[in-house]
């Protein structure tokens, strides 16, 4: 079962949203301010990424351990 982790998702869309926005001020205006707020939420993208990453890459570890021990149950039973 694929975990519906909509907590990190929607914090992921958010801050890519509030990316968007200070990315457009900073093209608009090229204020110091606006780079700064633009590099901030893309830190956050990034930290949010590594987050949603990690619980993708430990439900697939999840699930290659199940189907082994199926695969490892299988070939027992098949021994004997």
């Amino acid at each position: 079962m694929i975990p519906q982790d909509e907590e990190t998702h929607t914090q992921l869309m958010r801050a890519f949203n509030e990316y968007f926005k200070a990315n457009q001020r900073w093209i608009n205006r090229g204020t110091r301010r606006a780079g700064e707020q633009t590099r901030y939420w893309l830190a956050q993208i990034r930290i949010i990424s590594r987050e949603r990453r990690k619980l993708i890459q430990d439900w697939r570890h999840g699930v290659d351990a199940v189907k082994a021990q199926k695969k490892q149950g299988l070939g027992d039973a098949d021994t004997n």
